[in-house]
């Protein structure tokens, strides 16, 4: 796996190359915009840590050139800018994550591995598990191609649990990802949503995906 990382802080970037190289990471670094921008268009990777705050060229700006030349690399935006706001215009640009400085490095792996696992499913536009394909562009669910008729919400939920095969996600990534800030919840608003998901799909002989972790949350098993 190749990461490119993106920060003008000599000391930081150096702690990050060492961090990723000893997890197995082939490793490039850049300390302005410019340089970053040249080397996503030379070079392929499978992940970004992108700084906001960089010479020659803004992290917003490497983004929107990024997504504007229809590169589908990742990226995660790695700033100190902690505000609402800002993480907003983050993922509206493009980014597929955003981490606050200072951050945990056992975090800031396990998102990064969380980005390549998706992107790596999903650079065919079709998530396929067992008998169950989830087109990511359609926003369809078929088993053995006869269509799972799914809410938004359901959808965005199974979704979300797929991109996350293996691993247990908790109830309140859920929410974080599904529902937008500041909407009231209920305290067992996702179990009632999977109970739907697992009723529609027991219909079409699917009984057995969803695994409840007790006291947790979900997962999906291979």
């Amino acid at each position: 796996m190749k990461v490119l990382i993106v920060e003008d802080n000599p000391e930081l970037c150096k702690n990050l190359e060492e961090i990723f190289s000893r997890n197995g990471f082939i490793v490039d670094t850049a300390r302005d915009g410019e340089r970053a921008l040249d080397l996503l268009f030379s070079s392929e990777y499978d992940l970004v840590i992108l700084d906001i705050m960089l010479p020659k060229m803004s992290g917003w700006d490497v983004c929107l050139n990024a997504r504007k030349a229809k590169l589908r690399v990742p990226i995660l935006m790695l700033t100190a800018k902690d505000a609402v706001s800002d993480r907003i215009k983050g993922l509206d640009i493009g980014a597929d994550d955003y981490l606050v400085k200072p951050f945990d490095i056992g975090e800031l792996l396990a998102r990064s591995r969380t980005l390549i696992r998706r992107n790596s499913w999903t650079k065919s536009n079709i998530i396929e598990i067992k008998n169950i394909k989830i087109d990511t562009l359609g926003k369809t669910v078929c088993v053995d191609d006869k269509e799972v008729k799914l809410s938004k919400k359901e959808y965005d939920i199974l979704l979300y649990l797929a991109t996350n095969q293996g691993k247990i996600v908790e109830r309140t990534e859920i929410i974080d990802h599904v529902w937008e800030t500041g909407f009231e919840m209920y305290s067992n608003v996702v179990d009632v949503y999977v109970n739907y998901i697992r009723e529609k799909l027991k219909k079409h002989g699917v009984d057995d995906l969803i695994e409840t972790i007790r006291g947790i949350g979900y997962r999906i098993r291979g």
